[in-house]
């Protein structure tokens, strides 16, 4: 199990570090990546959605110290003027963190922070949402109001993060690589590369579906698939995210 998760972790910083923007995809994007992973997966048989998750980032070339990063937070607050900010400082970096006051269907933060330990100093600006499963309605209209905050809250483009996590009803009675094959055709996806034990997979694909990719060598991915089995005979939960998964499962 350590070893599993230390891999996702590995998994994820890779993809931080060599993620590039895919803008030589000509397909018409009518909506985002979060919803074409909703809605692929509520037509499939013997799955549940539990939850989602939205992760978007952006470094920020102009903001070289904690002067430039709380002026950056001052134009925030003046965007959310009902959160709540807590900052933290250490010898390696400084922090600001907001809490979004939600409705309840969703857990929203916002993360502004700047390193302290190189001569050049990065900063990224930070955005994080979550919520439950959400008809297929309630989410793309939840959708527009996200779009709406990552418009307010970055300068540029950021890189998107999107994740849904849910199980297999006890109906699909199927192998672990059979499952992850079933959400890869579901996805258009063709399998870069796979991490494979008796009840953990995690695969890596590409689709042309999605927008954001990351480069491995000479190959392309931009979907990740990850199964687990609880137990001997449990339940099977999964993961789809794109371009990488950046929840734990």
């Amino acid at each position: 199990m350590k070893i599993n998760k230390t891999l996702i972790i590995i998994t994820i910083l890779i993809g931080l570090a060599c993620l590039t923007i895919g803008n030589n995809i000509t397909i018409a994007r009518t909506k985002s990546d979060l919803i074409t992973i909703n809605e692929i997966l509520q037509k499939q048989e013997n799955v549940t959605i539990n939850e989602w998750s939205l992760h978007a980032r952006e470094r920020l070339e102009n903001v070289t110290s904690i002067e430039d990063a709380k002026a950056y937070q001052s134009e925030l607050k003046t965007v959310f003027p009902n959160g709540d900010w807590v900052e933290t400082k250490n010898h390696q970096s400084w922090q600001a963190k907001m809490v979004l006051k939600s409705s309840g269907q969703t857990e929203e933060s916002i993360i502004l922070t700047t390193s302290l330990t190189t001569d050049n100093v990065q900063s990224y600006i930070m955005y994080e949402v979550r919520g439950k499963k959400l008809a297929d309605k309630e989410m793309k209209r939840l959708d527009m109001e996200i779009n709406k905050k990552i418009s307010d809250i970055f300068r540029g483009k950021p890189t998107i993060f999107s994740c849904i996590k849910g199980e297999f009803s006890d109906k699909m009675n199927e192998t672990l690589p059979y499952k992850v094959n079933h959400l890869l055709d579901a996805f258009q996806a063709k399998k870069v590369e796979a991490l494979e034990e008796d009840d953990f997979i995690s695969t890596s694909a590409y689709t042309p579906l999605f927008e954001e990719r990351i480069d491995n060598s000479e190959k392309e991915m931009n979907v990740q698939i990850g199964l687990r089995t609880q137990d001997m005979g449990g339940k099977t939960t999964f993961v789809v995210g794109t371009p990488i998964i950046t929840i734990e499962y």
